[in-house]
């Protein structure tokens, strides 16, 4: 990565807007704003100051009328001389300033390159690099709450067990290594002097499952007998209509799948084919994979034709499911006043979205309740995969105890405590761009 050219970015999504901005930093910022913007006095004089004022092509020509940000190093971002062009959102201003700004030398800038240099350069820690990237990576308001919190509390947990670890190891290696002058305890001893290792690794083991589930989504597949009304409920939730919809039993062959946001919580749902015995053997193996897919699920939406009533049908499709958590669902409430269904059954209309509400409320408290009890924190993919990793190597030194093994269980534990180390080392600078900053945005 080179930190010595100047680099220039869009901050903003790219695409027609109310605004776009884009951000240049390094040395040839000051002669950005000199050639592209007519009030860089102004701007140059008076930093982190707004100014207003016309942008300006390499001829001289005004295109824009813009507000301009300067910010002088290291009083900046990235440590840098940066400025800023708030531009209106038009695809043909950013193209004329891109080129402009590349004709001058500068180079646009890679995926989280920004940031990377504000780290370079001493202007944010590793800690509030990991913090960026979670903050950017999450996908919902329970996931973006919980990242301020996560990272001082993942940090201390892992450097109290780590504390403990060594600990434990300092009286082992003593036992060990001096057996004449050290007591001897007891296999009993030993245990129990590793038992509160577990109990703090089990506890970061459950706060890691919390967060990739939320972070990953709940699925909820939309299952039941042909024709109804599963994908005019998958549109519904959606708010588009993303399935195929047409009178005709078996239409839906292929798994649709979309992601929503509900209470706070990222939740898949899955249209797929419809449920019975009887069918073509291209229907077959779609209604195979249909039963696959909603048994891995974490609930099921059974459907079934409110109208024509609970069915034999309906009971052959619900035994494929065998004992999953599952909502029944009556459709087509528009189209009949009373019947008599299965106990615990929410009537629902696609056409008026009578009962719609009452059942993504029902969705949502089934989820949050397959949510261990807790604090819920948010884990990167290196922080989870620390937490694995150490549980297993404390797994596996408390079974080497149980063997007698005491040689064997301190260098598990060594290596657990390599695990942990390994987290917080200071890496190349390469290594820690892939690590972190290169799944960023450009203007990051």
């Amino acid at each position: 990565m080179d930190t010595i050219d100047t680099i220039y970015g869009e901050m903003t999504f790219p695409g027609r807007s109310a605004l776009r901005v884009v951000r240049v930093s390094g040395d040839l910022s000051k002669k950005a704003a000199e050639k592209l913007f007519d009030r860089h006095l102004a701007l140059t004089k008076n930093p982190k100051t707004a100014v207003r004022g016309k942008l300006l092509d390499l001829k001289g020509n005004a295109i824009d009328d813009i507000v301009a940000v300067f910010f002088r190093n290291p009083n900046s971002y990235t440590g840098e001389d940066v400025v800023e062009f708030h531009c209106h959102g038009s695809e043909g201003i950013i193209k004329i300033l891109s080129s402009s700004l590349e004709s001058l030398g500068i180079r646009k800038a890679k995926n989280g390159e920004f940031s990377f240099r504000a780290f370079v350069n001493g202007k944010i820690s590793m800690k509030e690099a990991r913090k960026i990237k979670k903050i950017m990576e999450a996908k919902t308001a329970t996931e973006s709450s919980a990242v301020f919190a996560s990272q001082e509390i993942i940090e201390r947990e892992l450097n109290s067990l780590k504390e403990a670890i060594i600990d434990i190891l300092a009286r082992w290696e003593a036992r060990i290594d001096f057996p004449e002058e050290v007591p001897q305890e007891e296999i009993k001893e030993w245990k129990e002097e590793l038992s509160p290792l577990q109990k703090r690794i089990s506890r970061l083991l459950e706060i890691s499952q919390r967060s990739r589930q939320v972070r990953e989504g709940f699925k909820v597949a939309i299952f039941g007998a042909p024709n109804s009304g599963k994908s005019s409920l998958f549109n519904n939730l959606l708010g588009r209509e993303r399935a195929i919809v047409t009178p005709h039993p078996g239409t839906t062959r292929d798994i649709l799948e979309e992601e929503l946001e509900i209470g706070g919580l990222p939740v898949i749902f899955l249209d797929m084919a419809g449920a019975r015995k009887n069918s073509q053997k291209i229907e077959k193996a779609g209604i195979e994979r249909a039963v696959k897919i909603a048994k891995a699920a974490h609930l099921v939406l059974f459907l079934f034709d409110g109208k024509k009533g609970w069915r034999k049908s309906d009971e052959e499709a619900l035994s494929l499911l065998s004992g999953r958590k599952v909502i029944k669902v009556a459709t087509k409430k528009d189209l009949y006043k009373e019947k008599i269904f299965p106990k615990n059954v929410v009537e629902i209309s696609n056409l008026s979205g009578y009962g719609i509400e009452k059942l993504i409320k029902l969705i949502l408290s089934s989820l949050k309740a397959s949510i261990p009890k807790g604090d819920f924190l948010v884990l990167d993919e290196k922080e989870a995969e620390t937490v694995q990793k150490t549980a297993q190597f404390i797994k596996e030194a408390f079974s080497s105890i149980k063997q007698r093994d005491e040689v064997s269980a301190a260098d598990l534990l060594k290596r657990a405590l390599f695990e942990i180390d390994e987290l917080f080392k200071t890496e190349s600078l390469e290594k820690i761009y892939d690590s972190i900053f290169k799944d960023f945005c450009i203007g990051k």
